[in-house]
């Protein structure tokens, strides 16, 4: 079954590779309890995150800036891409 409009709804197939086939929503939790972590453990410092996929930066992306999820794959990084105006 497909996530729905806001990644909300039923899980996509299961990946071959034993990654997690996660809705939007799940990591948009996963990614909030990152940011609040940080928050509070490096408060003042800089951070580098590395992620192994395009996507999930984008995510971060949406939520930072308060773009609707559903728009989130127009942000996708590329492999190697760094983005330093985020």
């Amino acid at each position: 079954t497909e996530a729905g409009k806001e990644g909300l709804d039923g899980r996509p197939p299961a990946n071959e590779d034993g990654t997690a086939n996660e809705t939007l929503y799940d990591q948009v939790v996963r990614l909030r309890q990152l940011m609040s972590i940080l928050e509070t453990q490096y408060s003042g410092d800089e951070i580098v995150l590395v992620f192994p996929d395009g996507g999930s930066p984008a995510l971060l992306s949406c939520l930072i800036a308060g773009i609707p999820l559903n728009k989130c794959h127009a942000l996708n990084f590329a492999p190697g891409e760094i983005r330093f105006n985020v």
